[in-house]
């Protein structure tokens, strides 16, 4: 039988084309060579907007609105509050540099991956989609305002009043703001209620439904089937909620995160932005486990909570039919923002439902 000729999919020519796997249209010799051209211009552009977020990354903050209000109250309260004045330098600081820090390591990646394929000439339309889209989100981050306020002391013996760096909360009756030098590692955390989680990014042998709200494996522990949210976190709190379906007897199921940026692969598990837990004394840091030795909690029909704290990079799962939480903080140099909420499912049959 002839095989079908492919035509340019700019002139409408069926002689010598050739094809481009990235968008998948056939092209003559000329409009190929012009193809490859226009996804020149583009990386190019890629590359500007690369170049601009990295330099907008080390902008400094060092003329900072709140910095001059601290000198200021510094010179007028004299040398016995120099102290507390470099207290509250330092918390500033840290406030404003944590989005930079945060996405270091992210960029730093897609750094790497830019370098690489220019230099090879190993890119098509999906990667530079993929780029653009990390970009996008990464901007979105660093360009987020910082919420910083700077209060004084209510003391009326004092005859000079101490000042602070405090976080805004959501709920502020809720929420004492503290001492620079008395700030505890942990604020009280409080959701956002803002976004509803659902199933998107699949891989292996799972089904979605219900518009992404139940997820199925229909494969077995060789094929490590998981599946990904579609929220990308790195500020507030968020809890999402989960029913397991079905599960099979001899496997466990995985709730926890990864880096936002990752692709979810055979050897997911073994990432360094793997974290979470198979069950309440099986918890997994940095693609390690860790079990104690101790019946399994989690099983058919029960409920669990899974809420990632941006704000002090934590996560906690809580089971509630035996009313039991349990913590992990999250190390962003091995797990950097944005987050991506990830469920293993190994056991045929197993299925895990998002509950709004």
């Amino acid at each position: 039988m002839a095989s079908t000729k492919r035509v340019c999919g700019k002139c409408n020519k069926g002689a010598g084309t050739a094809m481009c796997y990235g968008c998948e249209q056939a092209f003559c010799t000329k409009h190929f060579i012009e193809h490859r051209q226009e996804l020149a211009q583009q990386m190019e552009y890629i590359g500007q907007e690369h170049d601009v977020l990295q330099r907008d990354l080390t902008h400094d903050h060092s003329k900072h609105a709140l910095l001059t209000r601290i000198n200021q109250w510094e010179q007028e309260s004299l040398t016995k509050i120099q102290i507390a004045a470099q207290a509250a330098r330092t918390t500033l600081q840290q406030l404003l540099n944590r989005p930079k820090n945060n996405l270091q390591v992210s960029i730093s990646k897609v750094t790497e991956e830019l370098q690489s394929s220019r230099e090879l000439d190993d890119y098509t339309e999906l990667d530079i989609k993929r780029w653009t889209d990390q970009l996008q989100e990464f901007r979105k981050i660093l360009d987020c305002p910082i919420p910083v306020n700077l209060e004084y002391e209510k003391d009326s013996r004092s005859a000079i009043r101490l000042l602070k760096i405090t976080e805004p909360q959501p709920l502020d009756t809720h929420y004492q703001t503290t001492q620079i030098h008395e700030l505890s590692d942990w604020k009280t955390p409080v959701s956002d209620g803002n976004f509803a989680e659902r199933f998107e990014d699949i891989f292996g042998k799972v089904t979605l439904s219900e518009n992404g709200l139940v997820a199925t494996c229909f494969g077995g522990h060789a094929d490590r089937s998981c599946v990904g949210g579609t929220g990308r976190y790195s500020t507030g709190v968020h809890y999402t909620h989960f029913r397991i379906e079905q599960t099979s007897t001899h496997y466990h199921s995985f709730f926890g995160i990864i880096n936002a940026s990752e692709k979810m692969t055979y050897d997911i598990w073994n990432s360094t932005s793997f974290h979470g837990w198979w069950d309440l004394d099986y918890n997994v840091i940095s693609g390690k486990s860790n079990r104690r030795l101790s019946p399994e909690t989690i099983r058919m029909g029960d409920e669990v909570t899974l809420m990632l704290d941006c704000i002090n990079r934590r996560m906690q799962l809580e089971h509630h039919r035996t009313n039991r939480t349990v913590n992990m903080p999250i190390d962003l140099q091995l797990c950097p923002f944005p987050w991506k909420i990830i469920v293993l499912l190994l056991g045929k049959d197993d299925c895990v439902r998002i509950l709004h």
